[in-house]
């Protein structure tokens, strides 16, 4: 699907109707430059956003996932006990680069003969890693996560769906990487967050497999304060020159959650002074990497959505393709 170019506005200011009861946001100036709202975690899309900035699109941090550590004993001790017994695995599966970072941040954790904190760093871990133990990864962020911490061929077996322009990076991708006979009666450890999809776990048992699943990390809506709220209405009061950028199916669930707790729904009860506001958030393009985002996307209220390839770089041609227009009408003004 091709992005679709906006239509300028015919104003380079607006006035933003009020938000909630005792609380008005008036005559905010609009940007002149297109925005991509991104919404990774915090710290996550700083890449992106470099490059976008490059490219003469300012960007706008708004996170819909608030990623931690896992806190929880239980938890933490079978993360613990897999990290302590990876030498009994065939096959180890991370299903993030969040999995990743923080399963390997514990690894190192745990062989520190201090026995102190790592805060995160994942960095030592290539030396710890058995070389006969191959990792499978969903997709190329978590390959690269894998590379920064020293896990990556030629010394270690790392599985990846591969690239191109028909690339998926999904666990129905990975599956079809697997030799799924090849881990029938043996042992599978699966790395991820508190929940997330069956899929792997389910199709790996149903050939034989031991699955053991632990959990690495916690995830959670956040809850943005009222500067963020301010900063993202003032920013779609020129909804045209503003486009989201959604790279999870369930932080597009947050935002739904986040929409109609502040100002109700499209087709239902809005809190007075609202409609205006949300019609606004609802107007501005989405960009998506895959079906199962777009379709959270539509099902929050968002019809303007491009569904493009996964990957960094994919999401940075479209969005460029999507702002070239809006650059070109601010140089001509």
């Amino acid at each position: 699907m091709s992005p679709r170019a906006p239509t300028p506005p015919t104003s380079t200011t607006s006035t933003i109707v009020p938000l909630d009861a005792g609380r008005v946001v008036a005559g905010s100036a609009a940007p002149r430059s297109p925005c991509a709202i991104l919404t990774r975690p915090d710290g996550q899309a700083d890449a992106l956003a470099q490059a976008l900035n490059a490219e003469g699109i300012d960007t706008l941090a708004f996170p819909l996932l608030d990623i931690a550590a896992q806190a929880d004993p239980a938890a933490l001790a079978a993360l613990d006990t897999a990290m302590r017994s990876l030498s009994s695995y065939a096959l180890t599966v991370f299903v993030s680069p969040n999995a990743v970072a923080h399963a390997l941040a514990r690894l190192v954790h745990l062989q520190s003969p201090e026995g102190r904190e790592m805060a995160g760093d994942a960095r030592d871990a290539g030396d710890l890693w058995p070389v006969t133990l191959p990792v499978a990864v969903v997709g190329p962020g978590s390959a690269q996560a894998l590379a920064e911490a020293g896990i990556a061929p030629p010394r270690h077996h790392v599985i990846v769906p591969p690239g191109g322009p028909a690339a998926r990076f999904d666990s129905e991708a990975l599956l079809e990487q697997l030799d799924l006979t090849a881990f029938a009666g043996r042992r599978v450890l699966l790395v991820r967050g508190d929940g997330g999809r069956e899929l792997l776990a389910d199709t790996l048992r149903a050939s034989g497999a031991q699955v053991d699943i632990v959990s690495a990390y916690t995830r959670r809506a956040p809850e943005p304060d009222a500067a963020a709220w301010a900063a993202l209405e003032a920013r779609l009061a020129l909804p045209a020159r503003c486009a989201w950028v959604l790279t999870s199916s369930e932080a597009v669930r947050h935002l739904a959650t986040m929409l109609a707790a502040r100002y109700g729904t499209r087709d239902g009860l809005h809190t007075p002074g609202t409609p205006q506001v949300l019609a606004q958030i609802l107007a501005a393009a989405c960009f998506t990497s895959h079906a199962r985002i777009a379709d959270a996307a539509r099902a929050a209220g968002f019809d303007r959505i491009t569904q493009c390839a996964p990957g960094d770089e994919n999401l940075l041609a479209a969005l460029k393709t999507w702002a070239d227009p809006i650059q070109v009408k601010h140089d001509d003004r």
